[in-house]
């Protein structure tokens, strides 16, 4: 409360002091909230008006088409797509509008591929339709061997150790006295400080990656 009312304060002297303002306005544009509430909010002093709001939305629209070129001009950009449903709900039904409400998107996501990705490591398109058994034109001798579920455990092979367990077995029992300890019984809440991380084989570096869509 006492962050909104000095925010208020501000902006009365100083317009273009409206940080919470924006975030608090283009927060009801995405809620679909009436233009009216806005602009009453907006005298109040707690949002910002409906032509800055759409000002800014366009602003950062313009700024996302910019960066979404910007890094899909380095082919170094992974591209995730996902469909969803929206039920766009009309007030007013007629004869001439259709009743049917729900409409089915598709949204994109592109992200930079991170790790040290160069695009000489992504240069082997041509070798993998050389291979490929869609290519109708490749020699059967040169179509890569198929390769099912089974083959995935032999990427790691690993001997048992002294006590009979592979780094599987390890895991599995990891993950058994990681679920007793923090998903109950209470008993086993007292032995949590000497649980100790799984142990790492081949650990992939997390990074922050930043998402365009």
């Amino acid at each position: 409360k006492k962050i909104i009312i000095i925010s208020i304060l501000i902006q009365s002297t100083n317009q273009k002091s409206n940080a919470l303002q924006s975030i608090f306005g283009i927060f009801l544009q995405s809620t679909h909230t009436p233009q009216k509430v806005i602009e009453t909010l907006a005298c109040m002093g707690i949002s910002v008006s409906v032509d800055a709001i759409n000002a800014a939305v366009r602003s950062l629209s313009a700024e996302s088409h910019r960066a979404i070129q910007s890094l899909g001009r380095t082919l170094l950009a992974a591209y995730a797509y996902d469909n969803f449903d929206v039920d766009l709900k009309s007030v007013d039904h007629t004869a001439e509008k259709s009743t049917e409400s729900l409409k089915h998107l598709t949204s994109g996501l592109l992200f930079p591929l991170t790790h040290g990705v160069k695009t000489e490591d992504l240069r082997c398109s041509k070798e993998l339709w050389e291979k490929s058994s869609l290519n109708l034109k490749v020699e059967p001798s040169a179509l890569a061997p198929c390769k099912g579920w089974r083959d995935l455990l032999g990427l790691y092979p690993d001997s048992p150790d002294g006590l009979g367990m592979t780094w599987r077995d390890r895991f599995n029992s990891w993950k058994m006295l990681s679920d007793l300890i923090n998903f109950r019984p209470p008993y086993f809440t007292q032995f949590k400080g000497r649980l100790h991380d799984p142990e790492v084989i081949e650990a992939i570096p997390v990074v922050l990656t930043d998402k365009i869509q």
